[in-house]
């Protein structure tokens, strides 16, 4: 019997490609649609997070890693257990943080910014007068509970034209500047008023009518939050609330006072009035009184068939006219 050659080493027939199919398959690889992005891990977005500013001081939680997106104010997921009453069934659970989508106005960036944030720091950020001041603060606590996306986004502010104004300020109040390179610096950087070169970038940038929120003016004006300060100027949205000026705020006072003066003068009269009717209503009481008495002692005289009682006067002494 033959020794049986592998198959391997059969050499088979090569058949060529026909041009038609290599046409077509050049025609099926051309296209104009974008290829799909991958997915991101959650550590890539971390990356290309901190890659857009500096170096985080503070060590990083792994375990909830949502928190790296947000203002969570090193809030974290905490686990326990379900204990019923007769503790026969004991199964574990979790506690999340309270977190909330909001949308926030920031004066530095010009712009709403939507975060996740807990609903400590959104109470926080209420107390300190805004996102800015909130972002802006230099406590070791506060940048340490920012996290990373809060960092990037502090970094954005800094950076920001109306936050570099505010810093150039305060170099000249420390004399580490002079007044006509901060003018400079501030001509390069494209800003002259502060806080309001923001506002036109809000609004090139808005597209929708319902981007404003209805009664924002009211409720700002209502707030106390007014009275807060942010990058030296009241904090109140200058796009929907408009400022008194000296003048009208001086018609505003001297109507005020012309109103407290009218009620005054209102006040007095009526007081008067009421010590006038008092005093009416005292003498005819008293009147009263004392005719009450004349009758009980005629009644009287006239029962015991005597000469009827002196008439007396309002003064109380007898009445000369009549007889004794």
């Amino acid at each position: 019997m033959p020794p049986r050659i592998p198959t391997s080493l059969v050499s088979r027939p090569t058949t060529a490609t026909p041009p038609s199919a290599l046409l077509l398959a050049a025609c099926r690889a051309f296209t104009t649609t974008a290829p799909l992005e991958g997915k991101h891990s959650s550590k890539q977005k971390l990356d290309q997070l901190l890659a857009k500013a500096p170096a985080y001081p503070y060590p990083i939680k792994t375990t909830f890693k949502q928190s790296w997106f947000g203002l969570y104010a090193s809030k974290h997921v905490q686990f326990g257990n379900n204990i019923p009453d007769k503790k026969f069934t004991i199964t574990r659970r979790r506690w999340y943080p309270n977190i909330k989508h909001k949308k926030l106005w920031s004066f530095g960036l010009g712009e709403w910014v939507e975060c996740k944030l807990a609903t400590s720091v959104l109470r926080t950020i209420d107390k300190v007068g805004g996102l800015d001041n909130y972002l802006l603060s230099e406590k070791p606590a506060r940048l340490k509970e920012l996290g990373p996306w809060g960092w990037e986004l502090r970094y954005r502010l800094q950076t920001s034209k109306t936050v570099q104004r505010k810093y150039n300020e305060e170099r000249l109040k420390m004399g580490l500047i002079t007044k006509e390179k901060m003018v400079a610096e501030n001509v390069k950087l494209g800003v002259a008023q502060g806080v309001q070169e923001a506002l036109p970038t809000y609004k090139q940038r808005r597209s929708k009518k319902h981007d404003i929120p209805k009664g924002f003016a009211e409720r700002w004006k209502k707030s106390a939050k007014v009275k807060k300060v942010l990058f030296g100027e009241p904090w109140r949205a200058r796009r929907y609330v408009s400022r008194e000026t000296g003048s009208e705020r001086r018609v505003k006072t001297e109507a005020e006072n012309a109103r407290v003066r009218r009620a005054e003068a209102v006040m007095a009269r009526q007081k008067q009035a009421n010590q006038e009717r008092k005093k009416i209503e005292k003498e005819e009481k008293k009147r009263e009184e004392e005719e009450h008495l004349l009758k009980l002692a005629e009644a009287q005289a006239t029962r015991r068939g005597g000469p009827s009682a002196p008439s007396v006067t309002a003064t109380g002494s007898p009445d000369p006219a009549v007889p004794l």
